[in-house]
């Protein structure tokens, strides 16, 4: 993608000069001749470099860094400023750089010599961009709350980390509501060499179509009635880093041409906008619908589908990963109880039996709310039956539909067993003893059945 400059120069020939030497370096120039337009500039689209003279006609140089720098705020992408400065003076500079401005150069200057910094400003940025990723991936790797061992999860997983290190490939999630799609997005962003730019985010069913358009592409002043000044949309937001767009298989068709051309082209206009844009992100999309079976009735374009679906993770139901239930149940426990203020509570003996024989149909989002709702009952003392939603022990389907439907699926029963005493004794800490006493038996009996 060609890297865009802003030039901020009130010597009419010194900027033209410069504007066509930058020009043949290969840069998009943009250009401004005081601190007003250039404040307008900014606040349109984002500049890989501004070069920006520190004696305007309007405002000083300082106070163009400030205002950007505020309306930036601490969750955007800060610009790149280089100060131009015919005063050398210390002072200058420093206020430059607290300010936030990156870099500084005097005048008059070569331009071989502005080249040069130019490029030292931009692969420095990229450096300090690589080690925030670093600094993530170690993060992600140490606090990862993507917790299971079961097989179908741990492909899962290695698919996800595989995916995560493939450059700006399009990656398409799809699963139940409830399994985790917007962390296993995110965990792609972290393990990314886009850890260090932004992480933005849009539901696609939770705007109006109109709304949407605006929010994903922004806006000129004037586009339409509300539209009182120029608002930069998700996408120049997400700028070299990650765009996830949830629930994609509610986008509205009028907008699904529209979001095929920014994936092929990364380029787009505003709403209202006569201007082509260049962006440089990924495209994270999740869904919980069938996606191919839409583009079989005509509400979801196939050539979308097939730009989106480049890499493809499935996650899997929770009921599909029995054995990690009860791992995950306790983990919400200890992320709860200290929110709440209690000790973290203890599991009776007859509450995992109902644990792994429900469905779980809102996956591990409702697994998550039952254990806080159970932690809060509790008090902080152990966890009972009593302290679990109605549906879980009840008799009936939900339970009943948890068991193996076909003879291939049946296992031997000495492996529930194993499975129930191995949780169990996660579930007491690798306590023998305590776990012998909720399983109502001995610690004899219970030795023995680990040896088995």
């Amino acid at each position: 993608m060609t890297q865009s400059i802003l030039l901020v120069e009130d010597d009419d020939t010194l900027r033209s000069t410069v504007a066509k030497f930058l020009a043949r370096q290969g840069f998009e120039v943009d250009t401004a001749a005081d601190g007003a337009t250039a404040l307008e500039r900014l606040a349109a689209r984002r500049f890989a470099v501004t070069l920006l003279d520190l004696h305007l006609p309007d405002m000083s140089g300082l106070d163009v860094i400030t205002r950007t720098m505020a309306a930036v705020g601490d969750g955007g992408s800060a610009p790149l400023f280089v100060v131009m400065t015919a005063y050398p003076e210390v002072r200058t500079a420093v206020a430059s750089l607290k300010a936030g401005a990156y870099d500084y150069i005097n005048k008059p200057f070569d331009l071989e010599d502005l080249r040069e910094l130019i490029r030292r400003v931009l692969e420095t940025h990229q450096l300090r961009r690589e080690v925030a990723w670093r600094r993530a991936q170690a993060k992600s790797a140490s606090t990862d709350e993507l917790r299971g061992g079961t097989a179908v999860f741990l492909d899962m997983l290695e698919t996800t980390h595989k995916v995560a290190a493939a450059g700006k490939v399009p990656v398409l999630i799809r699963g139940e509501s409830g399994v985790g799609k917007e962390k296993i997005a995110h965990t792609i962003h972290e393990r990314s060499m886009r850890a260090g730019g932004p992480w933005v985010t849009l539901n696609c069913a939770s705007l109006p179509e109109g709304l949407l358009e605006s929010e994903l592409f922004g806006h000129e002043r004037g586009a339409f009635t509300d539209a009182k000044q120029t608002k930069r949309g998700l996408l120049e937001l997400a700028d070299g880093g990650t765009l996830f767009l949830d629930e994609i298989g509610d986008l509205a068709p009028a907008l699904q041409p529209k979001l095929l051309r920014v994936l092929e082209t990364q380029r787009f206009r505003r709403l209202g906008g006569q201007a082509e844009l260049s962006v440089d992100v990924r495209f994270v999309a999740a869904t919980h619908r069938d996606l191919r079976a839409m583009t079989r009735d005509g509400s979801f374009r196939e050539d979308l589908y097939f730009r989106l679906n480049v890499a493809a993770i499935d996650i899997p139901p929770l009921r599909e990963r029995q054995e990690d239930i009860l791992t995950l149940a306790r983990h919400f426990l200890e992320q709860v109880a200290p929110e709440i203020g209690i000790e973290v509570p203890r599991i009776a003996a007859d509450v995992p039996p109902l644990l792994l024989a429900y469905r779980w149909p809102g996956n591990i989002r409702e697994l998550r709310n039952v254990m806080e709702r159970a932690a809060i009952l509790s008090g902080g003392d152990t966890i009972e039956v009593r302290h679990l939603p109605k549906e879980l022990h009840d008799d009936g389907e939900p339970g009943a539909a948890a068991w193996p439907g076909d003879e291939s699926a049946i296992r031997p029963l000495s492996d529930f067993e194993a499975d129930y005493i191995a949780h169990v004794l996660y579930l007491c800490g690798g306590n023998k003893t305590q776990a012998a006493a909720l399983l109502g038996v001995t610690r004899a009996t219970l030795r023995n059945k680990l040896a088995d």
